[in-house]
């Protein structure tokens, strides 16, 4: 009967976050397999023959959060993708722990999706854990691709890893934290209204925050716990990188210091640092219009090359 109940309301909370998306603008859903038969939920909006963007949600989060471009006026120009993660909102959501581990399996759904909506040069956008994912698509697939990669809101690993003692506990003890986590519905409620609270520099609009506490609370525990052996580290990578990269990032995003993300930049041949004022974490919501037009601006710089 609970299972029964669960798998009731994953699929009304799924219906309502992909009808909030369709009201807009003209859009599609659908699902596809990725390589392990994890079945992935993508969504389509925008213009068919368009400059194409593909955009990456973060930990705990869904297709969904991005409601602020798909309902704008990229979507006159642009043809628009983003999907959920595995592990994540509408997507599957295996048992194993080996489904969520390493970096080659999220690097295939990102691989899956792009073959299945047949893109030919998206620009990638990657929020947060998304950020990661990019550079894991990267990692194993290259940027031939690809017409750039933007890295909102993340380092996706660039950095050095920390070598403080200090720094190693606190990330440890996080780690721990999470591969301890009880499936108590109390407690992921609280966790899910406070994660809400960090998101934005300013309280976020209610249809935003609406949709940011119902993505969180359909990630199991279960998926939470697997990711938490995540070693999320890609300075390997951090001079490899060809690809035209974009680093947006908020000036109140305490997760990501801009000193950091500066000077990884300085690192890479081919990479800048667009920093949005008061923004936080979730800067296009926090900076919607500002964020829409700085991903326009970039396209148009790529397009221009």
């Amino acid at each position: 009967m609970l299972a029964a109940m669960n798998t009731l309301l994953r699929a009304l909370l799924c219906a309502a976050l992909l009808w909030t998306a369709k009201d807009a603008h003209a859009a599609s859903f659908d699902y596809l397999k990725s390589a392990d038969g994890t079945p992935l939920c993508v969504y389509e909006t925008g213009n068919p023959q368009g400059r194409e963007l593909l955009f990456i949600h973060g930990f705990s989060q869904s297709y969904a959060v991005f409601k602020r471009q798909f309902d704008s006026d990229l979507a006159k120009d642009f043809r628009i993708v983003a999907f959920d993660l595995r592990g994540h909102g509408c997507s599957g959501k295996p048992w194993a722990e080996a489904a969520y581990t390493g970096t080659k399996v999220w690097a295939d759904d990102v691989a899956a999706v792009i073959k299945a909506r047949k893109l030919k040069q998206p620009l990638i956008v990657g929020w947060s854990f998304g950020g990661y994912v990019t550079i894991d698509y990267v990692r194993h697939y290259g940027v031939k691709d690809v017409a750039g990669l933007v890295l909102v809101g993340s380092n996706a690993g660039l950095p050095p890893a920390p070598t403080d003692p200090a720094a190693i506990a606190r990330l440890n003890a996080q780690r721990d934290a999470n591969r301890a986590l009880p499936p108590d519905i109390e407690l992921q409620l609280r966790n899910g209204r406070q994660f809400v609270s960090l998101m934005t520099a300013k309280p976020a609009p209610q249809d935003m925050a609406d949709i940011m506490f119902a993505t969180n609370q359909m990630m199991p525990p279960y998926a939470r716990r697997a990711m938490s052996s995540l070693a999320l580290t890609n300075d390997d990578l951090t001079t490899k990188i060809a690809a035209p990269t974009f680093f947006m990032v908020g000036s109140r995003d305490m997760s990501q210091p801009n000193d950091v993300i500066r000077s990884v930049a300085a690192k890479m041949s081919n990479a800048s640092v667009q920093v949005f004022e008061g923004a936080g974490h979730a800067l296009f919501i926090d900076s919607p219009e500002e964020f829409n037009a700085a991903l326009r601006k970039t396209s148009d710089a790529l397009t221009t090359r």
